[in-house]
């Protein structure tokens, strides 16, 4: 990746709207027991469970792009919707606590009798919450539609924040996320990391960012693999879509935790040309990628990724016993959390592709932590000794 693609990229991402939420560059630091248990020294964590807002996460990169678009339109509340242990719904609602607005968060589920875990918190963030029962997805976001209608008819501004946050315009977190990267790991080899080195200004990543064991001799070899959760797809779409912008500095371990493998791609190529098509509405150069409409766009997108299926297991939300397995050694080698439905997965599948030597050993991996720890004390039923 040249200097001239990153510089590029960041420039166009400066004509949307955005404001500054979280404590941005996240930490990049190794994972040496852990590493150790499929017998690699080069593994790698990039923690956006340490975003800031709200006990951090993923979602906090596209709230920054959604609350400057709504603050530039003029809104004066925001609305979103998810289950009762919703991390978007959880961050949105600290997000709007920040900026000063209004949040509603809609709930297809009953209103429990016990706040706990994301619930909770956005509680304490002082959200008002809208309980719809137990009803579809398609349900919700109509009842969504319904309350903003009600708000704009007594003069309100609402903002949608819709989807989980899986928009072209939330995508661009991500996109932004994987400079970061980029930028992060040539400093911290000291702008000698072969495909991932950015040529970071001075100045541009925090050594407090790092970890201190980290000291890489100019000559270390760059991060070729990142493992990403792939869920709604928002996220990893946004990672892949920056990796293809930014010439494949790495690769994309996607592993799903939602969807069977053939659907994920689907909703990745989706959102991957919609948020491509919003940037080369705002006068991206051609040379960067290929048309979104084109045939090549999907070749394009598939050269940054691979997206495993395997880790699933029963479905969505339900742990396989690696993944359970894997969220206690995280805990006990590495004093690192991960919970059930997103993190713990991603990680068992990253340390399995390495034991099954699908990534080699001497390989330098990284596994991108999207947060959600919130949910682990609703999950604490099924965690007990």
């Amino acid at each position: 990746m040249d200097t001239h693609r990153l510089s590029t990229l960041k420039a166009l991402l400066g004509r949307f709207p955005r404001i500054d939420l979280g404590f941005f560059p996240t930490p990049l630091h190794t994972l040496p027991r852990l590493g150790r248990t499929v017998g690699h020294d080069h593994l790698w964590a990039k923690r956006d469970d340490l975003t800031g807002l709200g006990l951090g996460g993923n979602k906090v990169r596209s709230l920054e792009f959604f609350l400057g678009q709504a603050l530039a339109e003029g809104a004066d509340v925001i609305i979103t919707a998810g289950g009762l242990q919703s991390n978007l719904c959880r961050l949105t609602a600290a997000a709007a606590a920040k900026v000063g607005l209004e949040c509603v968060l809609v709930h297809n589920d009953d209103r429990p009798a016990f706040y706990q875990g994301n619930m909770l918190l956005s509680h304490l963030f002082g959200a008002r919450e809208v309980f719809l029962g137990r009803v579809d997805e398609e349900a919700r976001a109509r009842a969504v539609e319904d309350v903003a209608a009600q708000l704009r008819r007594t003069g309100r501004r609402p903002y949608v924040v819709a989807n989980g946050a899986s928009t072209p315009l939330g995508v661009l977190g991500y996109v932004r996320a994987t400079a970061e990267l980029c930028e992060q790991w040539s400093g911290l080899s000291g702008g000698a990391a072969g495909a991932c080195s950015a040529g970071a200004p001075s100045g541009g990543v925090s050594s407090a960012r790092v970890s201190p064991a980290a000291n890489l001799a100019p000559s270390s070899p760059p991060i070729r693999q990142v493992a990403m959760v792939g869920a709604m797809a928002g996220t990893v779409s946004g990672l892949v879509l920056g990796v293809a912008l930014l010439g494949h500095p790495f690769h994309v371990q996607v592993i799903s935790v939602e969807y069977p493998e053939p659907h994920l791609r689907g909703l990745i190529h989706d959102l991957g040309a919609r948020a491509w098509a919003l940037l080369r509405a705002a006068e991206a150069p051609a040379e960067l990628g290929p048309d979104p409409e084109s045939d090549a766009f999907a070749d394009w997108l598939n050269a940054a990724m691979t997206i495993h299926g395997d880790y699933l297991g029963p479905g969505y939300a339900i742990p396989t016993e690696l993944s359970r397995r894997v969220l206690f050694d995280a805990a006990r080698l590495e004093g690192l959390l991960v919970e059930d439905v997103y993190t713990s997965k991603t990680l068992a599948g990253l340390l399995d592709l390495i034991h099954r030597g699908v990534i080699t050993r001497g390989e330098p991996c990284c596994f991108w932590h999207t947060g959600g720890l919130a949910a682990l004390f609703a999950q604490a039923d099924k965690l007990q000794p």
